[in-house]
């Protein structure tokens, strides 16, 4: 199961569509839970705006519901019912080879999930949402319309105790957006990018009008849409995705998919001293992430701005008054970036994106929260970069919320191993305790890190990466804050 997890989180950087998934079957449950005389049941169903999803019980259920949100994807293709054929829907399947050359089996995965969840006797459920990309405009619909699913549908619901909402990376947003939505018992959110609507997309807008400093005259290399409305997505993204991933590599020579002109490893170099990227050309190759990290304010960003149940093409904007002379680690080169970046007033689309999504938890809804949130993270995650982390926990803390925060030292973007995840929700229900209460003991990371350890290949520094010393700086040291920021993201 290690490998499940591994393969199935860091596909979250692969969304944009650059890279096939590995075609497999799809098992309704966990052949060790199976072998130790338990069954599954499995159910799918249909949300009211256009998503679906799937729920399993395991037959010792302990009424625990555990709803699995997958990451940031912007393939429409997997917006169709679980294990059917991604040309045509109305085919049923159960593995890729099913649907025929040239097509996939759609699964709505639980990310290797199940397979520390359903032995642990909860149920678990997945969803497609109703969007594609950066799905927190709707999602809390999608998990309202789960929730009423098991309560009034399965013929499960009189067992239903409690929700525990839990997710990867853009599914970890999802995760931190229900605990502000929703009237749910626990969450979980996993290198989860948790700082609000407004600050993920300006910290990716960012990451854009840096690349357009370096890139614009470059020929083969220049995005042709205004950078903060991104570029609107085709009817195949995966075609989008390599058009990204083309031109990134004519400016920076990270893929070698295009002839170098000279100056590309210099202009990289200055890519990032300003944005202080965390790349690791050991493993992956530091070319997947700088292409993925540029597609999302591109095709990302493109869309949602786009998208007429959306933003319906407001921009987002806004660095026309910031200062620019702190940024990165190159003095010189952040006063040339300064006196030369595209400068944009703010855009009518930042008030829209601010309410979809914006942690606080003083006020509104997010002021009842009380349940335990326990939060997995990388220390150096290169997309989720860990202040989206700290502005989440940030929160938390002004609104008083039992929280704990962990960090995992990774070399790439979601990226745990079986053990770890085992300890992280092993630990999270012994605080969340039985149904009804009391809550019991709250961990803390070393508590978390111990628990790794006494599993089967708990091993320090490879299957138990916990960073306990960690602490991530504040959004605003990466980039200039802006002035309708989350009061968590500021500095004052």
């Amino acid at each position: 199961m290690k490998a499940s997890i591994r393969l199935q989180t860091l596909a979250a950087t692969l969304a944009l569509g650059m890279l096939p998934a590995p075609a497999r079957a799809f098992p309704d449950c966990p052949a060790d839970h199976v072998a130790d005389g338990y069954t599954c049941t499995e159910q799918t169903g249909a949300g009211k705006t256009g998503g679906f999803f799937r729920v399993t019980f395991p037959s010792n259920w302990d009424g625990d519901l555990v709803i699995i949100n997958h990451g940031f994807d912007l393939n429409d293709l997997h917006t169709r019912p679980h294990e059917t054929c991604s040309h045509y829907a109305g085919m049923t399947c159960e593995q890729d080879s099913d649907c025929g050359p040239g097509h996939f089996c759609n699964e709505i995965s639980y990310l290797g999930l199940d397979e520390v969840l359903l032995p642990m006797g909860k149920a678990v459920a997945a969803g497609t949402y109703t969007d594609s990309g950066w799905a927190t405009f709707h999602s809390a619909k999608d998990l309202k319309d789960i929730i009423k699913y098991v309560k009034k549908s399965s013929g499960f619901g009189a067992g239903l105790k409690r929700v525990i909402v839990t997710g990867f990376s853009g599914g970890g947003a999802v995760t931190a957006d229900a605990t502000l939505k929703l009237k749910i018992d626990g969450a979980v959110p996993l290198c989860a990018a948790a700082a609000g609507g407004l600050v993920t997309w300006d910290v990716a807008h960012e990451v854009r009008l840096v690349y357009d400093y370096l890139c614009n005259d470059v020929p083969g290399a220049k995005f042709i849409y205004p950078s903060d409305q991104g570029q609107p997505n085709g009817p195949n993204a995966s075609n989008d995705a390599i058009g990204v991933a083309m031109k990134v590599d004519a400016c920076f020579g990270v893929l070698g998919l295009v002839p170098g002109d000279g100056h590309q490893a210099e202009r990289f170099a200055e890519f990032l001293a300003l944005t202080r990227f965390t790349g690791d050309a050991g493993h992956g190759g530091s070319g997947v992430n700088v292409a993925s990290a540029i597609g999302f304010p591109v095709l990302g960003m493109g869309d949602f701005v786009w998208d007429p149940k959306r933003l319906k093409g407001k921009r987002i904007g806004l660095n026309d008054t910031l200062d620019y002379l702190s940024l990165g680690n190159d003095p010189m080169l952040a006063a040339d970036y300064d006196a030369n970046v595209e400068r944009l007033t703010a855009g009518k689309g930042r008030k829209q994106l601010r309410k979809v999504f914006s942690p606080d938890f003083e006020k509104g809804f997010g002021k009842k929260v009380a349940y335990p949130i326990l939060s997995m993270a990388g220390a150096n995650d290169w997309l989720v970069i860990p202040e989206f982390n700290r502005v989440y926990d940030d929160a938390l803390t002004a609104g008083g919320k039992p929280h704990t925060q962990t960090w995992i030292e990774t070399y790439g973007h979601c990226v745990f191993s079986e053990q770890e995840v085992t300890a992280l929700f092993t630990k999270y229900f012994e605080w969340l305790g039985p149904a009804g209460g009391p809550y019991g003991a709250q961990p803390t990371a070393a508590d978390i890190a111990d628990a790794c350890l006494a599993l089967p290949g708990g091993i320090a520094g490879d299957t138990c990466n916990f960073d306990l010393g960690f602490t991530p700086g504040a959004i605003f040291d990466r980039i200039p804050q802006r002035p309708d920021w989350p009061a968590a993201a500021k500095g004052s």
